[in-house]
C-alpha cells in the first residue's frame, strides 16, 4: 500500500502553531468574564501630601467613596501630611445570601474572629499558596518558613497578630473593620529573616460585611429581605515619590492584579464556605 503524505495546508499550520496562544488567552478572556460578573473593583492613589484626596485609577464598586484606611497602616502614612505615595485597591464580591454559607459571622466565645472570616481567610491564602508568586516566595526563603505555605499550616491558623502566612505575611490586625457590621483581617508585608532582597511596603485585608440588603437587580427577587454577606479583598501600598511604582498603580498590572485578588475572593468563599 502506497502511503500519500499530506502536507499541512497553511491555515492549518497557523493554526497548529497559533494554539499554545489562543488557549491562554482564552482562559484569560473567560476568568475575567467570570470574576467581572461576580465581583466589583475599585482604586486610588494619593500623592504626597495629598491630604486625604485620592485619584481614582479606575471605575469601581463606588467610584465616589475611598474606603477606610486600615488600622495596621503606619501612621506617617495615614496622615494627610505624609510625605508617602499611598496607592489601594478594593475588590468586593456580589452580596452572598447568608443562608448559603456553611459558616456562621458571629464570634466564638473567646475567639478573635468569626469562623466565617476565618474559613474565607484561610480558602483565600490555601489558594495563594499555589500560585506563582507564592512558589517564587517559598523558593527564596528557609525551611522552617516554608512551613506556612502548607494547606495543613494555613487551615489551622486562627489569623491573630504575629500569625504567619505564606512566608510573607504577617497578621497585624483582627477586629472590627471600617464599615458597620464588618469584620476584618489584615497582614502586613514583612520578609522572613532568611530573606535578603527588596521588600514592597504594604498590606491586605480579608474582610466580610454583613447586610440586610442587596442591591436592586443584583440577586433574584425571591431573595429579598435576606441578610447577605460581602467579602472583600483590599490591598494597600506605599512608597516615596523617587520610587518606582507599585504593581497596583501601573494599569496593565494593576488589571492582573485586581483580576487575581478577585480570583482569590471567589476561591475563598469556596473553600469550605457554601453549604452546597
Amino acid at each position: 500500500m502506497t502511503v500519500i503524505k499530506l502536507a499541512p495546508s497553511r491555515s492549518v499550520s497557523i493554526a497548529l502553531i497559533a494554539a499554545p496562544l489562543a488557549i491562554p488567552a482564552i482562559y484569560l478572556a473567560f476568568l475575567t468574564y467570570n470574576i467581572s460578573r461576580n465581583t466589583k473593583s475599585s482604586s486610588g492613589i494619593r500623592h504626597p501630601k495629598g491630604g486625604s484626596q485620592f485619584l481614582l485609577q479606575r471605575h469601581g464598586e463606588d467610584e465616589k467613596v475611598t474606603p477606610g484606611k486600615p488600622a495596621s497602616l503606619p501612621e506617617d502614612v495615614r496622615s494627610d501630611d505624609s510625605d508617602w505615595v499611598l496607592a489601594y485597591e478594593r475588590v468586593a464580591s456580589v452580596p452572598v445570601p447568608l443562608r448559603s454559607l456553611a459558616f456562621s459571622p458571629t464570634s466564638a466565645l473567646g475567639s478573635s474572629s468569626s469562623p466565617l472570616l476565618r474559613a474565607y481567610a484561610s480558602g483565600a491564602h490555601v489558594a495563594f499558596s499555589s500560585t506563582p508568586q507564592a512558589i517564587l516566595i517559598r523558593s527564596l526563603v528557609d525551611k522552617e518558613t516554608k512551613r506556612t505555605f502548607a494547606t495543613s499550616w494555613i487551615q489551622n491558623l486562627n489569623f491573630e497578630p504575629g500569625d504567619v502566612v505564606n512566608g510573607a505575611y504577617k497578621v497585624s490586625y483582627c477586629g472590627q473593620g471600617n464599615d458597620t457590621g464588618s469584620e476584618r483581617i489584615e497582614v502586613m508585608i514583612q520578609a522572613p529573616p532568611s530573606y535578603k532582597g527588596p521588600v514592597p511596603n504594604g498590606l491586605i485585608l480579608s474582610e466580610i460585611v454583613l447586610t440586610e440588603g442587596a442591591p436592586a437587580g443584583s440577586l433574584p427577587s425571591d431573595s429579598a429581605g435576606d441578610c447577605f454577606v460581602i467579602f472583600v479583598n483590599e490591598t494597600w501600598m506605599w512608597r516615596k515619590e523617587s520610587e518606582k511604582p507599585t504593581i497596583i498603580e501601573s494599569k496593565v498590572s494593576g488589571w492582573m492584579h485586581s483580576l487575581m485578588a478577585g480570583w482569590l475572593i471567589k476561591k475563598g468563599i469556596r473553600t469550605g464556605i457554601y453549604l452546597v
